[in-house]
């Protein structure tokens, strides 16, 4: 199916609010599978879903467990003598908090099937600051640039003989602690190099930008737009009653 990419922009803003606003598995699990759907519908697989979500599964591990342990209600289902550990009511916290966080990451993949170009030319169109729109461009794009960073620093670590894998957890942290520093120099270092290349490229210079081509919203964006938010409309008024 192919759509403008400012429908699928309300789909991301939809499944997301939607996400944040629930707040029980049953209902966040709803949602992530519709999430899911959409993104096989698009023509992702499951593997390729589980793929983007695997560096997220150590937070949602850790998030899990500091949900289970500091957020006490329900009946007690794990206890160290007097003090309870796990519950029900943190388990369900936790749970909410992983589902949460694996349907932002799932409806995000959906700005992956468009172009930058044309998630900027979306935004112009909805009357959006050139400006502002190729800055939120410009950091989703740092995302993978940040992350690449770091995969890059981990490397040369373990190419001067240091296994990761060995190292206790402390000293772990303490490493990746130091390591955070030359990430965020690398990083910087080519926003430098962007900035540079957009003066060179006359960014601003005139008060008003041409475009080469233009979105037309077809008649099935918009049905699917009217769907999209008016489901979620609805979904908002019976949670809130």
């Amino acid at each position: 199916m192919k759509l403008d990419p400012r429908t699928k922009m309300v789909m991301v803003v939809c499944l997301s609010g939607l996400a944040l606003l629930y707040n029980t598995p049953g209902q966040l699990l709803l949602v992530f599978a519709v999430t899911v759907a959409l993104l096989m519908i698009f023509h992702f697989e499951l593997s390729v879903i589980g793929d983007y979500l695997k560096p997220f599964l150590s937070l949602m591990l850790f998030l899990l467990v500091i949900q289970c342990v500091f957020s006490p209600g329900g009946e007690v289902l794990l206890a160290a003598g007097p003090v309870p550990l796990i519950t029900t009511g943190g388990l369900s916290m936790g749970v909410c908090v992983v589902l949460r966080i694996m349907t932002v990451a799932a409806a995000a993949m959906l700005f992956t099937t468009f172009s930058s170009r044309d998630f900027i030319l979306g935004l112009v169109q909805w009357k959006v600051p050139y400006e502002l729109a190729f800055m939120v461009s410009i950091a989703l794009r740092f995302l993978p640039v940040f992350r690449d960073e770091l995969s890059n620093v981990v490397t040369a670590v373990q190419l001067r003989g240091v296994e990761l894998k060995k190292v206790p957890w402390r000293e772990k942290m303490a490493l990746y602690r130091r390591l955070f520093f030359p990430v965020v120099y690398g990083t910087m270092l080519k926003a430098q190099q962007l900035a540079v290349s957009m003066e060179a490229r006359g960014f601003r210079v005139y008060p008003r930008r041409t475009y080469l081509r233009r979105l037309n919203l077809l008649g099935a964006d918009i049905a699917v737009m009217l769907v999209c938010l008016v489901s979620t409309i609805m979904l908002i008024a019976l949670h809130f009653t």
